[in-house]
């Protein structure tokens, strides 16, 4: 059946950026396409949701963002189906909190983590520290989780702080987007010197909205893209990977190793 036939497959998707807003037609077909992902991982080992799923994340005093209950609730199906469901932080929703595991049963992870599938040490990351340089977002980076940003944070209403928080990313956004490319080549550009130091076989990262997928020997190195633009996820199955872009009337291929 097919639970049997998906019992050891691994999934890895990031960079959804499902806001918490009024939603847009072009945010209500994104969202109803993940659902339907979600849905098609049922059997699946696990599942790994790498950054940035949401644009913006924050809990406070019990409070979660308004306008994610149908992802939410996805991902918590999933789960009580007996899909593994993990996530890490990325630089829009880092402060992942006690939700996720007390309510979702998703465990959340840290930062940079390697897991033992398949035979292969994997490790996941969002990404975001990777680049080199970069300076100016590092910066900011090391500013909005500092202790007395969070503390500020924490004053203000819920509702204020996603408010400025889709604002603030819809004014990053373009400068992102512009330098896309680059940062995709350059990445690649530093992979096998870098990024397999740990004895890991393959490094699975987000941040980057291009999916990318190299050979360095027998280590593997994927960018998986973003799900606005690409549709993308990575599957594994037997130790090897697909990228390939979700769509309803059947997946398509971007690159198999």
């Amino acid at each position: 059946n097919g639970a049997t036939r998906l019992k050891d497959i691994v999934y890895f998707v990031s960079d959804t950026h499902f806001t918490s807003g009024p939603q847009s037609a072009p945010e209500r077909r994104k969202r109803d396409l993940f659902i339907d992902f979600i849905e098609s991982c049922r059997g699946a080992s696990a599942l790994f949701l790498l950054g940035d799923i949401f644009d913006f994340w924050f809990e406070k005093g019990g409070k979660i963002p308004r306008g994610y209950d149908d992802i939410l609730l996805c991902l918590e199906n999933l789960v009580k189906s007996g899909t593994a469901v993990f996530i890490t932080g990325g630089n829009h929703d880092f402060w992942l909190g006690p939700h996720f595991p007390q309510k979702l049963g998703v465990t959340v992870l840290p930062a940079d983590s390697t897991h033992e599938l398949q035979g292969k040490r994997i490790r996941v990351t969002h990404g975001d520290s990777l680049l080199p340089g970069d300076y100016r977002y590092k910066l900011l980076k090391s500013f909005i989780r500092s202790k007395p940003a969070i503390m500020l944070a924490r004053l203000l209403p819920l509702p204020l702080l996603c408010s400025f928080a889709h604002w603030f990313s819809r004014r990053s956004r373009g400068f992102s987007q512009s330098k896309t490319r680059a940062w995709a080549e350059k990445l690649v550009s530093i992979a096998g010197d870098s990024f397999f130091e740990g004895g890991n076989d393959a490094l699975v990262m987000g941040h980057i909205h291009l999916p990318v997928m190299r050979r360095f020997g027998d280590k593997t190195f994927v960018i998986l893209g973003d799900w606005e633009n690409h549709s993308s996820f990575l599957r594994m199955s037997e130790g090897g990977f697909s990228l390939e872009s979700y769509h309803n009337e059947g997946n398509r291929l971007i690159d198999i190793l």
